[in-house]
């Protein structure tokens, strides 16, 4: 039996053993006919806190058990004696009592009788779920108010004799004051720390420093370093393809302003493809050609000899020369006045 988390499932014998056995093996399949099983819960609707009395009926014929399961959120009653019908079946009552704690509908779901014969077949009957409206306990006042302020009568002194003496309160101003100081401290720092994070959101770390150079100037002084540490000559022959990839992508970042060193090699060849004003036919050549070089050595596991990494050096020297920006020429000094 299921129900939403506001209700809560009694049962009459907290102390009785469970109704109904687990069935632990699979039993074949039953032959006869399914009992008729019928479910009814009382009163409908039901009204909040109220007892909701659920009954499960199944009639089935005498040589058949009846078993009926629920969910372990809900303890049924215990089951009582199969009642003997004149036309010689057996009508098996299982009961259930559900409280409801809000004003969503109840709903029972989860029960499914099964039934064992005498051959040892056995079947599964899910019973159709149900739902059972709440109303609320003042649903049928049409002014659920105070009826009266009027002083309550009767005997006064029968009442302080049932409930003693009304206590004298007096007020701890001292106490009241230290609580209240302890709250405006609490609520400052509070207020304070909200201040120094949203302060420190808005500042603004200083990144690295910007080289000014010309992106190409800085990729051939990379390049130059690079071949300099003689990585091929070590053994260290991918990781100078890494860094050789590495440096071409950075001068891209830098001469065009886009992230090539986060992009993979078909993103930027679709790049160069869109900006044929910035790429001509040959650079992008050149850039395919580089690229392909570069992911063979990367992510296939080739090994080149001293000819290709020479190849693929040039390569990326010569695509670096291809895009370079062009050099601005310097306006020339003024003469000096001639003098008179």
């Amino acid at each position: 039996l299921a129900a939403p988390d506001a209700l809560v499932g009694e049962a009459a014998d907290a102390g009785a053993p469970p109704v109904d056995a687990a069935v632990d093996a699979a039993p074949p399949p039953a032959q006869g006919p399914p009992p008729e099983v019928a479910l009814k819960c009382e009163p409908n609707p039901v009204r909040i806190g109220e007892a909701l009395v659920c009954t499960l009926v199944a009639v089935h014929r005498a040589d058949v058990s009846i078993a009926v399961t629920s969910p372990p959120a809900i303890t049924p009653e215990p089951a009582g004696a199969p009642e003997a019908l004149p036309d010689g079946k057996l009508r098996t009552t299982r009961r259930f009592i559900i409280r409801p704690r809000s004003l969503r509908k109840v709903k029972i779901d989860g029960l499914a009788v099964i039934w064992t014969e005498a051959t040892g077949g056995q079947g599964r009957l899910e019973v159709e779920p149900m739902r059972v409206p709440v109303k609320s306990v003042m649903g049928d006042v049409a002014d659920p108010q105070f009826r009266t302020f009027e002083t309550p009568q009767g005997d006064a002194d029968a009442f302080f004799a049932r409930h003693g003496a009304v206590p004298y309160r007096v007020t701890n101003w001292p106490l009241l004051i230290g609580l209240s100081a302890a709250l405006v401290i609490v609520v400052g720092v509070g207020l304070g720390m909200l201040l120094r994070r949203w302060l420190e959101s808005r500042r603004v770390e200083p990144g690295p420093p910007v080289d000014p150079r010309p992106a190409h100037v800085i990729a051939f002084e990379a390049l130059e370093k690079l071949i300099a540490e003689q990585l091929p000559a070590q053994g260290r022959v991918d990781e100078y393809y890494v860094r050789l990839s590495e440096i071409v992508r950075a001068y891209l970042d830098r001469r065009f302003g886009f992230n090539a060193l986060e992009m993979t090699s078909d993103e930027i060849r679709e790049w160069a493809r869109q900006r044929e004003e910035a790429f001509s036919a040959e650079a992008r050549l050149g850039l395919d050609d580089f690229l392909g070089e570069t992911d063979l050595v990367k992510f296939a596991d080739f090994a080149p000899d001293e000819s290709a990494i020479e190849t693929v050096t040039r390569m990326a020297r010569g695509l670096i020369g291809l895009t370079r920006a062009p050099d601005v020429p310097t306006a020339p000094a003024p003469a000096a006045e001639a003098k008179s």
